[in-house]
C-alpha cells in the first residue's frame, strides 16, 4: 500500500525568487519533491551539489507549482534516504514546451526526464517516424523487462502530462501510465527478475519542466493510479494513446461494388501467393496456418506472404484470423507498390527476405496496421499502429485489434476509401484515419495486400474477399461539377 508522507518545508518562494535550501530530515519512506502554494517541499532525500531547481507557482493543478531550470539544461541529483529497489512507484508531472509530432523532415529531439542511477531512466524522443515516451533499464537485460515504450504520432503542447512507472520484480510486474491510461494491457506479467538498488534520483530540467515528483517503495495497482490522477487530466489525449470512444464506421454497404477477389486461403487458392522469409504454410480444418521455423532467428525469422493481385485505391477487404501462439505480432500490408509506382515484384527492386526495414524504409510504399502485438521483449502492447511506408511513419494509433493471449477466431475488415483508412475487428473500430497528405507526403493509392508475422507468431487465416468500394455520392458529384 502507498504510505502517507509528512512533508518537510525546506524553503519558500513566490514565482522565480531565490530560495534558501536545507537538507531534508530522515522522515517518511519515499521521496517527494514538490511545490505547494509557492513553497519548495522535499522529503526522503537531500540535494547533491549546487544544482537546485527554481520554483514557479503555475503547475498542473491549483496549489501545485512547477520545478523549472534556473538556466539552460539542468541536472538535479537527489540522495535518497532509503535505497530504491525491487518494488517501486515513480510518478511525476512533466510539461512539454511545444507541440512535438512526427512527419517528413522532423528533426530528432531527445529529452531526458528522470532516472534512478544504475537502475533505469525515462525519456521522450521525437523523430520523423514517430514520438516515443520510453523507459530503459540500465541493469542487465531481461526479456520483457529491459524496455517499455509508448509510440505515438504526436505529443501536443505546451501541456501537462502525468506519468507513472511502477514495478514489482519478484512478481514480474512492470507497468506504465500516461494520464492514468495503461501502457501495457491488463493482466500481463513478465518473467520475475533480480533488481539491484540505487541511492540516487536524477531530474533533467530545461525545455521540459516537472512537478510533484514522488518515489515510493511499493507497486501501485491500476485502480490506485487512476484515483491519483485528477479528473480533468484522467484519460486526456486518449486518442493518441490508442483509446477510442465507442464509435461506428459510416454505412458503406450501398457503396460495396463488385467482388474483385475471392480466396478461400486453401492449398489450391494460394498457389500463386508469394512468400518472403522462411515461412511454413500448412492447411487443416479449412484454415491456412503460417509459422516460422526460426523462432529465435532475429531478424531473419520474420515472414511476409503476399497476395499477387493489385487492388484499387478504394476497396473493402474481409478475412478471418486466429492467433495460435502466445507471443507474436501480426501485420497487414496494403496499397503496396514500388516507390516509383513499380509492381512490388519488379526485378529492378532489391530482393526481400522478411526483414522489417526492407518493407518500412526500403524501396516499396505501403500502409500497414499491426493489430496483434505481444512480443517477448514488449508483451501486452496496448495499441494497434497504423504506419505509412516508405519511412515507417506512425500516423495513427488504436486499441488492440486482438488482445494478448486471445486465441479465438476473429473477423477482420479493412477499408481503404481513397485517403481514409478504416479497420475493424469483430465490428469494433480499431483505426479510422484520413491521410491528409501534409505531414507524411501524398496518400498512397492502390497496390498489393500481404500478411506479415514476426518470428514467434503462429496464426491461421481463411476466406479472404475483396470488393470494389464505389466513390461516395458527394465525391462523384464534386468530380462532375469540375468536369
Amino acid at each position: 500500500m502507498m504510505r502517507m508522507l509528512t512533508l518537510v518545508v525546506i524553503g519558500a518562494s513566490l514565482l522565480s525568487a531565490s530560495i534558501t535550501y536545507a537538507e531534508a530530515d530522515e522522515v517518511g519512506t519515499g521521496l517527494r519533491l514538490s511545490v505547494r502554494d509557492g513553497r519548495l517541499l522535499l522529503v526522503g532525500a537531500a540535494f547533491m551539489g549546487d544544482q537546485k531547481p527554481t520554483v514557479v507557482r503555475d503547475g498542473p493543478i491549483p496549489g501545485v507549482g512547477a520545478l523549472v531550470s534556473s538556466g539552460g539544461a539542468q541536472v538535479i541529483t537527489l540522495k535518497l534516504n532509503r535505497p530504491i529497489g525491487e518494488q517501486a512507484c515513480i510518478s511525476f508531472w512533466f510539461r512539454t514546451d511545444t507541440w512535438y509530432q512526427s512527419g517528413i523532415g522532423r528533426e530528432t529531439v531527445r529529452r531526458e526526464l528522470l532516472e534512478i542511477t544504475g537502475i533505469g531512466k525515462c525519456y521522450f524522443v521525437q523523430d520523423a517516424a514517430d514520438c516515443l515516451l520510453g523507459w530503459d533499464w540500465e541493469q542487465s537485460r531481461v526479456k520483457g523487462v529491459d524496455w517499455m515504450g509508448t509510440y505515438i504520432p504526436e505529443l501536443p503542447g505546451p501541456e501537462w502530462y502525468h506519468l507513472v512507472y511502477t514495478w514489482d520484480a519478484k512478481r514480474g510486474l512492470f507497468d506504465a501510465y500516461i494520464n492514468g491510461i495503461p501502457q501495457r494491457m491488463a493482466g500481463i506479467n513478465v518473467k520475475p527478475w533480480e533488481m539491484r538498488s540505487s541511492d540516487y534520483a536524477v531530474l533533467h530540467l530545461g525545455p521540459i519542466c516537472m512537478a510533484d515528483v514522488t518515489i515510493e517503495h511499493d507497486y501501485l495497482p491500476p485502480e490506485q493510479v487512476a484515483r491519483d490522477v485528477p479528473i480533468r487530466y484522467r484519460g486526456r489525449r486518449a486518442e493518441i494513446l490508442g483509446v477510442y470512444p465507442h464509435r461506428k464506421l459510416p454505412a458503406i454497404e450501398k457503396r460495396r461494388g463488385r467482388l474483385l477477389y475471392e480466396c478461400a486461403l486453401d492449398e489450391n487458392s494460394v498457389k500463386d501467393w508469394v512468400m518472403e522469409g522462411p515461412g511454413i504454410v500448412s492447411f487443416e480444418d479449412g484454415w491456412m496456418r503460417i509459422s516460422s521455423p526460426l523462432v529465435d532467428g532475429e531478424p531473419k525469422g520474420h515472414i511476409v506472404y503476399w497476395c499477387p493481385k493489385d487492388f484499387p485505391n478504394r476497396f473493402i477487404a474481409e478475412w478471418e484470423t486466429q492467433i495460435l501462439s502466445s507471443h507474436g505480432l501480426c501485420i497487414v500490408f496494403f496499397a503496396a507498390k514500388g516507390v516509383k509506382g513499380e509492381d512490388i515484384f519488379d526485378k529492378s527492386l532489391p530482393p526481400r527476405d522478411g526483414t522489417f526495414q526492407q518493407y518500412t524504409v526500403g524501396r516499396i510504399n505501403s500502409y500497414h496496421i499491426s493489430y496483434y502485438a505481444n512480443t517477448p521483449n514488449n508483451p501486452g502492447r496496448s495499441t494497434s499502429n497504423l504506419r505509412k511506408n516508405s519511412g515507417f511513419y506512425l500516423i495513427a494509433n488504436g486499441p488492440p485489434g486482438i488482445p494478448a493471449g486471445d486465441t479465438n477466431p476473429h473477423k477482420v475488415r479493412l477499408i481503404k476509401d481513397d485517403a481514409r483508412i478504416m479497420f475493424e475487428v469483430d465490428g469494433h473500430v480499431i483505426i479510422d484515419y484520413t491521410d491528409d497528405g501534409k505531414r507524411y507526403g501524398s496518400p498512397h493509392g492502390g497496390g498489393k495486400i500481404g500478411f506479415r508475422q514476426m518470428q514467434w507468431t503462429v496464426a491461421r487465416y481463411r476466406n479472404l474477399r475483396v470488393w470494389e468500394l464505389k466513390p461516395a455520392e458527394s465525391a462523384t458529384s464534386n468530380r462532375s461539377s469540375r468536369s
